[in-house]
This record gives structure tokens, C-alpha cells and sequence, in this order.
């Protein structure tokens, strides 16, 4: 029990690195990005990103495995591994989800699915564009305007099916300071 104890904890530390550290996301007068990851257990399924694609363009996502556990934790390291292969500034973020489910499909054989929003700013056109594959739906707020707008499901999760149907991008023009919300259902499950 004691080596088994030992491995999940350093599960647990291998885990926690494929999460980005705060101090390496994005903070400049165009855009901040600030993280906050604790699993349930010594190791989990949820996982997000922060990559800078090119000069003006960061792409982001965050994802939810079904279930909890190693057999999750293992799920979405392979995902993030092949999010991170895939994901550039001109990927068309539909063939993105595609290649994505295919991966997952293909790995998960229909066990696991994986609710994931994935996104892509561009600091000089102030156009976020995104695709929300089935996860919690994130919370946009317009400080100057006090509007807030709920990002619903475009599409079916990763691996749901083994050919996604429809998959819809989404545009948002973002004007004056906003802030984007995203969290997994471990933020709904807390109380």
C-alpha cells in the first residue's frame, strides 16, 4: 500500500506539470490569463490550457474526461499531448474537434468522452473565435457594457460518437475590458 501510495502522489506531481503554471500564462495590456487546477483525488480529468500561437494570437481550452480517476487522468494526457501537436494559429478549429474526436475515439475505444472548449484570440482583431464541444458553458463579461453572455454547446463531446455530425465555430467580436470565465463541473459539484 505504501508503494502504491507513493505512485499516485507521484501521479499526482507528473499530472499537476502538464497543467501551466501561472507565473508562464500570458499578462501584457492585451490579454491576462489566470488558471486555478485542485483534483478531487490525487489525480483527475479535468485539464486546461494557455498557448501562444503567434504574435497576436493565444489559443485556450479546457476539458473535463467522464469519470474520475487514473483511467481519466491517463485519457487526458494523451489528449493534451495531441492538443498540443494539433492546435496552431491557422488551424481551422472544426478540423481541429475532428482530429481530436478521431484521436480520442480511437483511444478511449467508447469507454471515456470528454467535454472541451477550445478557443483562439487575436489580440489585433479582437475577434475570439471558439467551438464548445459539449462542456459547462462559459461566462462572458463585458465590464465597460455590463453585458454578460453564456457560450452555449455547439457540438457533442470528444468521443461521443465516433464521427462528430456538426461541428459550429463561433465568433465574438470582444470590445472594451471583458473577462472570460471557464470552469469544469467540479466548480458546480463543489457544494
Amino acid at each position: 500500500q505504501e508503494a502504491l501510495k507513493k505512485e499516485m502522489e507521484l501521479a499526482a506531481r507528473m499530472q499537476k506539470m502538464l497543467i501551466p503554471d501561472n507565473r508562464h500564462m500570458p499578462k501584457n495590456p492585451d490579454i491576462a490569463v489566470s488558471g486555478f487546477y485542485y483534483p478531487h483525488f490525487e489525480v483527475g480529468g479535468d485539464y486546461y490550457d494557455c498557448i501562444k500561437l503567434s504574435e497576436t494570437r493565444t489559443g485556450f481550452c479546457i476539458a473535463d474526461v467522464s469519470g474520475k480517476g487514473i483511467s481519466a487522468a491517463i485519457l487526458m494526457s494523451n489528449f493534451q499531448a495531441s492538443l498540443r501537436a494539433l492546435l496552431t494559429s491557422d488551424i481551422d478549429l472544426e478540423q481541429l474537434i475532428h482530429k481530436l474526436n478521431s484521436i480520442v475515439v480511437a483511444n478511449a475505444a467508447g469507454e471515456k468522452f470528454i467535454t472541451f472548449f477550445v478557443a483562439r484570440y487575436d489580440n489585433k482583431t479582437k475577434v475570439l473565435e471558439y467551438i464548445n464541444a459539449a462542456h459547462n458553458p462559459p461566462v462572458l463579461y463585458n465590464s465597460k457594457s455590463g453585458d454578460i453572455i453564456h457560450i452555449p454547446a455547439s457540438c457533442v463531446g470528444i468521443g461521443m460518437l465516433d464521427d462528430i455530425p456538426v461541428v459550429k465555430k463561433s465568433e465574438i467580436l470582444i470590445k472594451g475590458y471583458s473577462k472570460l470565465v471557464l470552469y469544469t463541473d467540479g466548480l458546480s459539484e463543489l457544494k
